[in-house]
């Protein structure tokens, strides 16, 4: 690791490792991280600790250490969070754990597609497989998250980017988003599915759990 990477990489705000996961990278064994903040405030996020800006509990470090320690074990490293692509930090991560010869997996919500653009033109930077979350339709998308409509808009270049990317180079991608029981984005699903249907995916779906008759989360519900 170059000094310049070490830093880089090494800056990433970790919250959280689960250091062995069968679920976060569909069909692989990985080691999964957390990234500390968030730029948006889903109503039904379960994690809320995470939305906050911080220096993260662990550093890059431990993560690089543990994959080590699990080579041939582990398929890859999954970058989840809060959301990854608003550190300046994660190409220099995502680079690093190439550079060791591990398959990395992002999870994104695609909120800044143009941070995300130059992530995907480096094959160096470029994750192997990206779980990107469409939260909403971009016009449902403000009440959802809780940004701007100039944001919503912006934001879903990134299905498109992504699609472009997944056909240029092989990356793998999987494209979901989460409902709940009556609310916009539950409402207007088929609508949500015919837009990522029109970038050759399919819309993996997922329910939210502990939240009330407004999406809300709730602990106690």
């Amino acid at each position: 690791m170059t000094k310049e990477t070490e830093r880089e990489a090494l800056g990433l705000p970790i919250a959280g490792i689960i250091p062995f996961s069968a679920t976060d990278w569909p069909g692989h064994l990985t080691a999964t991280v957390f990234t500390q903040g968030c730029p948006w405030r889903c109503v039904y996020c379960h994690n809320p600790s995470l939305q906050n800006v911080g220096t993260g509990s662990h550093h890059f470090a431990e993560v690089l250490e543990l994959m080590e320690r699990r080579r041939g074990l582990l398929d890859g490293l999954v970058i989840s969070g809060g959301e990854p692509t608003m550190h300046r930090s994660l190409p220099g991560a995502i680079r690093e754990a190439h550079r060791r010869g591990f398959l990395v997996g992002l999870h994104t919500c695609g909120y800044a597609p143009a941070r995300l653009a130059v992530l995907l033109d480096d094959d160096r930077t470029r994750p192997d497989w990206i779980g990107l979350d469409v939260k909403a339709l971009p016009a449902d998308l403000p009440p959802v998250v809780g940004c701007t409509p100039a944001v919503a808009e912006r934001s879903a270049a990134a299905l498109g980017l992504v699609a472009e990317t997944a056909a240029r180079t092989g990356m793998e991608v999987q494209v979901r988003t989460t409902v709940w029981r009556g609310g916009v984005v539950d409402r207007n699903l088929d609508e949500l599915r015919e837009l990522v249907a029109a970038y050759g995916f399919d819309l993996v779906v997922q329910q939210a759990r502990n939240v009330d008759a407004d999406g809300v989360y709730r602990l106690t519900a």
